[in-house]
């Protein structure tokens, strides 16, 4: 035990001593003993030494994995209840993946600090944990024949609709390696993509002891997942999410796709840019819940500026498309259609035929989600007659960022990525670690950082509660293929 002035040393069977710190420090209303970790010291000693529960000891890190220099927080006794239920071990089965594998019992995440102190140290680890649904049971189902090696991408096995990701994570690290960033990977294969799997993850897989987590899952999973982490006062990362309400209540939420809002500002000023008195028509459905979001954007953004004439038109009506259109010569059409997707493919043919029948003059078409991605047998000529526009995660060929990364994956894999995933992963990773690195806990606050080898630019703002990346990349069709649209500054 610790007296007033004095310094205790305690040491338990095949560790190495602890001394105990007699400096403290107050979080939300609790007292907190700090200790630096030295060689050979666990949380299993240190907190005997402290006399606490070893699931009472707070961690920037993994538990399981201290290293010297990491920082423990250590409750003073008496402030804890003796009933905190911890969740019961489980050991994990991944095989295949780099991942770390925690078989003892997890800290409780009920008297976990919110915000616990930033520790800036040379050489610090940062702990990056990924959750996706990579079906690793069914690895040694694939066989590597020619056939199956093309399937890579195809969906023929579910595991590379993700895997792709993992490998463009892979990619970042070994850069980061380089330049000295050291990082823990801890992969979490959560193939059922079900609650179950997620809550299972977090008590028995160090989830919740991360620096920030990456979460590809569906939607009930990844809320179970966002609410989890928010508890533990762990950031979580959202890399493919659409729907900005999830960033709605969750300060510690990262959401990678674009905001709606930054969208729609960068369609209508290109707009402008390019026909300056070019009439809009907006294709809506018949109030499709599904709609209401970029509508509700769209009607405040155009009623602020005011500097865009527009019309709404309803597909409920279009066989008076053509004649509508053709009274406004030069004018733009942006569809938020959205309806079930075979009702969809139905309309995107509609819509097309009906476009494409101008000869001379025809309008320039515009949507949010990319129809080349979207419908595979959607028909280019015509979105190329269009001027198609579109925000897409397409690869750039005139891009040397591009180009470097293409020619930097298949030199590596020896393929290159059929999914904008790849360059996800990697873009995500290279961002937020360079930032911790360099910042520590500091940079969730104002997370930017310049760095040129993005795929993808990424730059972030509060929206809501969250934090929403604002740099869409809008593209035109051109030679069948995707090159930048103009963008006003």
């Amino acid at each position: 035990m610790m007296l007033a002035g004095l310094t205790a040393w305690c040491q338990a069977p095949g560790t190495a001593p602890v001394k105990i710190s007699t400096e403290t420090q107050m979080l939300h209303g609790r007292k907190y003993y700090v200790h630096i970790v030295e060689k050979g010291q666990t949380v299993y000693s240190i907190s005997k030494a402290y006399k606490v529960e070893s699931y009472d000891a707070v961690t920037h890190v993994d538990i399981h994995f201290l290293h010297p220099g990491d920082t423990v927080w250590l409750p003073a006794r008496g402030q804890f209840p003796a009933n905190i239920e911890v969740s019961s071990p489980s050991t994990p089965t991944t095989k295949g993946v780099q991942s770390t594998q925690n078989t003892q019992s997890t800290q409780s995440t009920q008297n976990t600090p919110k915000n616990p102190p930033a520790v800036k140290k040379t050489g610090k680890v940062i702990r990056m944990a990924v959750m996706m649904p990579l079906h690793l049971d069914q690895m040694e189902d694939i066989s590597t024949t020619k056939f199956d090696v093309e399937q890579r991408g195809k969906k023929s096995y579910r595991q590379f609709e993700f895997i792709e990701f993992y490998e463009g994570v892979r990619m970042a690290l070994d850069e980061l390696a380089e330049k000295g960033i050291s990082v823990e990977l801890n992969v979490v294969d959560v193939s059922t993509n079900t609650v179950a799997a997620v809550e299972e993850a977090f008590a028995s897989h160090g989830v919740a002891q991360s620096d920030f987590v990456v979460a590809l899952l569906f939607r009930d999973a990844f809320d179970k997942a966002a609410e989890l982490a928010q508890k533990a006062g762990v950031y979580i990362v959202n890399p493919m999410a659409t729907r900005s309400e999830i960033c709605a209540e969750n300060s510690l939420m990262v959401k990678i796709q674009p905001s709606l809002e930054s969208q729609v500002r960068v369609m209508l000023d290109n707009m402008k840019a390019e026909r300056p008195e070019g009439h809009l028509y907006i294709i809506h459905g018949a109030n499709a819940s599904s709609e209401k979001p970029v509508m509700d954007e769209l009607k405040r953004q155009l009623s602020a500026r005011g500097d865009i004439k527009y019309t709404l038109f309803n597909w409920n009506q279009s066989g008076k498309l053509t004649s509508t259109l053709k009274a406004t010569p030069g004018c733009n059409v942006l569809s938020v259609y959205d309806h079930k997707m075979d009702q969809m493919r139905v309309y995107v043919s509609n819509l097309l035929n009906r476009l494409a029948a101008f000869k001379t003059d025809s309008p320039t078409l515009y949507t949010i989600s990319d129809w080349t991605r979207d419908y595979n047998d959607v028909d280019f000529a015509q979105l190329q007659l269009l001027n198609y526009h579109t925000f897409s995660s397409s690869w750039d060929m005139t891009n040397a960022v591009h180009v470097d990364f293409l020619k930097a994956f298949r030199d590596t894999y020896g393929s290159e990525p059929t999914s904008p995933l790849a360059a996800t992963g990697y873009d995500l990773t290279m961002y937020i670690i360079s930032g911790l690195n360099r910042r520590s806990n500091e940079f969730w606050n104002q997370p930017i950082e310049s760095l040129t080898t993005l795929v993808h630019p990424l730059h972030f703002s509060r929206h809501q509660a969250g934090l929403e990346n604002d740099c869409p990349q809008l593209f035109r069709m051109e030679a069948l293929h995707f090159i930048p649209a103009q963008q006003t500054k």
